[in-house]
């Protein structure tokens, strides 16, 4: 009886690997994991892109927006010609520096590349013969941003962007375009978390038109982010490598995508960025 209960217990001792409890499809590369999804959904109308922002600190050598531009970009190119972009051009009523952006700047800490490769995006767009729209912000809609003490409201200025963000989607969506839109993996989500909703575009559009969501999560820049360490993809970052592309799915048209780590970053110093998994 005695040897019948060790027997028991030895078999039931075994290694678990809290990633297995995580469902997520592997493939070699980005373009192979975005065909895949497009292929699951062939209806879609706009595609919601969201990065995780870099900053200086998290930079790595590629960013989110140039792998998008690269890898990504010809890709939905043949689903849609027009491209809505989360960014807005300073306003022709304010002269010298924007204190708005810089202090949207020292808040973010967005690395240097970021401008340059936003002015790639627009490159390519314009070689792929797409048209790109950024926000239209006017004189007054600038200025409310700030309060009374000229600070920036953030809240506010998040509100206004998704608003944009819908806004301009939604009219190019009823002239009958398909449309791709490029910003945070904020106003993207399909699934918002309360109080959250009011700052997806997304979730609302979805109601009219098939939305497909993208969030591009560079293993680099998301592997210390602590917001991101309850998301039940975080896990995944741990079987991050150079050659291949994870997808977990939150829900129908909701993917993320951890894109390839760099050669300098293995998985074990991925996953020593990552909090111990409970």
């Amino acid at each position: 009886m005695h040897a019948g209960i060790v027997v028991v217990l030895l078999c039931a001792c075994g290694t678990y690997d809290p990633i297995e409890e995580v469902p997520y499809r592997e493939y070699p590369d980005t373009a192979s994991a975005v065909r895949a999804i497009l292929a699951e959904t062939p209806a879609s109308r706009v595609y919601a892109i969201g990065e995780y922002h870099p900053t200086h600190q998290l930079a790595a050598r590629q960013s989110p927006l140039s792998r998008f531009a690269n890898e990504i970009m010809p890709l939905l190119e043949r689903r849609a010609n027009h491209l809505v972009i989360e960014a807005w051009f300073d306003a022709s009523c304010v002269s010298g520096p924007d204190p708005i952006q810089a202090q949207i700047q020292a808040v973010t800490s967005r690395p240097p590349s970021t401008e340059s490769d936003l002015a790639r995006l627009v490159a390519i767009t314009n070689q792929l013969r797409m048209q790109t729209h950024a926000l239209p912000v006017t004189c007054i809609e600038h200025s409310s941003m700030l309060d009374p003490r000229g600070r920036v409201d953030f809240f506010r200025l998040l509100l206004m962007v998704t608003d944009k963000l819908y806004d301009a989607t939604r009219r190019l969506v009823r002239e009958g375009r398909d449309v791709i839109v490029y910003g945070g993996a904020l106003h993207n989500d399909l699934y918002p978390r309360w109080p959250l909703d009011d700052l997806s575009y997304a979730h609302t559009l979805a109601r009219e038109v098939d939305v497909l969501e993208l969030d591009l999560a560079v293993p680099e820049v998301v592997a210390p982010m602590k917001t991101l360490w309850q998301e039940p993809w975080f896990r995944l970052l741990a079987r991050a490598a150079p050659d291949r592309v994870l997808v977990w799915e939150r829900g129908p048209g909701s993917y993320v995508l951890i894109l390839p780590s760099e050669p300098r970053v293995g998985d074990a110093e991925v996953g020593k960025l990552a909090p111990p998994m409970m």
